[in-house]
């Protein structure tokens, strides 16, 4: 069986010619939609998403709150919208930005996402890691 790769291609989509993508992609494809998403975007799940962009701009949430609460939005939204996983575990590390990465001066601090799990079919462990960039936090 055979996914359709995001960001869907709708000219592509007239000719019959959608990329496509693995099943393990196809299950990163879903992880980063969650994180990007914000709660209420997806008409009918008002809880697909993750709490980043409601916490994006709170000046007064501590480091290791952030961390928490973001960690267990997403677990709780992978438990819930990718089946395709079993023993879902998820680490957020939110970081300063380094010198090297300070092109954009509107950006202060980075958040390293990593998912592990295995995928149910398959028994097959599963790894997936991103880097959010985050504007306005302060602390």
């Amino acid at each position: 069986m055979s996914y359709l790769k995001i960001p869907i291609d709708l000219r592509s989509a007239v000719t019959g010619k959608l990329r496509r993508c693995s099943y393990e992609e196809s299950i990163a494809q879903q992880i980063m939609l969650l994180i990007v998403s914000h709660y209420g975007e997806v008409t009918g799940k008002e809880n697909y998403g993750s709490v980043i962009w409601e916490l994006e701009f709170s000046q007064l949430v501590k480091i290791s709150d952030w961390e928490n609460k973001v960690q267990e939005s997403l677990t709780l939204a992978i438990n819930r919208y990718e089946q395709r996983l079993n023993d879902v575990d998820v680490s957020v590390i939110l970081s300063e930005i380094d010198a090297e990465d300070k092109k954009n001066i509107h950006v202060r601090r980075k958040a390293q996402i990593t998912v592990k799990g295995k995928i149910r079919i398959t028994g097959q462990p599963f790894y997936f890691s991103t880097l959010v960039y985050i504007s306005p936090l302060s602390q």
